[in-house]
Parts: structure tokens; C-alpha cells; sequence
């Protein structure tokens, strides 16, 4: 029994890191850290007037982004779990990037997200999972 706060300890070491899973991609961090969740168009065309939407489970708007309008300078709807805490990053747009990152995550934040661009038919959705971790405290001596 004594291995088990260790083994979890090693688990939560691998914080920030990504790793492919399936079709989509898994991102894990600890409590309280800051989470950047991928999704880039493989086509690296500029998205800057263009509309993608995150969701959490299918259904929690998390950050909505339509040609400069987002949740953080007016646009409404976003999840209360989410307010204030989410942000894109504006200079990677011109990329195709349209990653964003989760500030200060909670347990509570831990779930499946969609990065979704309903517009270019076909729509194109990516899949990315994030799994927050508790920071364990001192255990005593190992």
C-alpha cells in the first residue's frame, strides 16, 4: 500500500503532456495548473473570419469564436464552469490554429471536449480528452 501515493505521484508527473489517443488526443495536468487543449486545420489556412466552437461532453459551450467575436469580448452563452477562464490564442489564428487554454483547471474540468468548424462542408470536429489530476501533498517519508 505504501507504493500507491508514488505510483499516483509518477501518473501526475507527466503533466501538460499529449499523447494521441484513438482519433483524437489526450491531455493531462494537475489541479490548478493551465491546460492547452489542440485543434489546428491540417490545411494551416487562416481562420481568422472563420467560426469554431469547443464544447465540453456534447453539450457545455466552453469557447465560441466567430470572425474576432468571442466569449471573452462580448458574444454570449458561455458555461458558467468556463467563464474567465478560457482564452485562444489570437496570433496563431492566421495558422490554422485554434487551440485554446483552460486556466486554473478543476477536477471538475476533466472530460471530453470537441473542437468543432460546422461551416467548410464536410464539418470537421476534433476530439480531445483532458484529465485534471490532484496534486497529492506529503505523504511522510517514502
Amino acid at each position: 500500500m505504501e507504493l500507491l501515493p508514488l505510483v499516483c505521484l509518477c501518473l501526475l508527473s507527466c503533466s501538460g503532456e499529449t499523447s494521441a489517443a484513438g482519433d483524437g488526443v489526450k491531455v493531462v495536468v494537475k489541479e490548478d495548473d493551465d491546460a492547452v487543449l489542440p485543434c489546428s486545420l491540417s490545411t494551416k489556412e487562416d481562420i481568422t473570419g472563420k467560426l469554431f466552437d469547443w464544447k465540453k461532453d456534447g453539450q457545455k459551450e466552453v469557447f465560441m469564436y466567430d470572425s474576432g467575436i468571442h466569449y471573452n469580448n462580448g458574444l454570449s452563452g458561455q458555461d458558467e464552469q468556463f467563464k474567465g477562464r478560457v482564452s485562444h490564442f489570437q496570433d496563431q489564428l492566421k495558422n490554422g490554429d485554434a487551440s485554446i487554454k483552460i486556466t486554473k483547471t478543476k477536477m471538475a474540468d476533466s472530460g471530453n471536449y470537441s473542437c468543432i468548424f460546422p461551416r467548410p462542408e464536410p464539418r470537421q470536429t476534433f476530439n480531445i480528452e483532458l484529465v485534471v489530476g490532484q496534486v497529492l501533498t506529503s505523504w511522510g517519508s517514502f
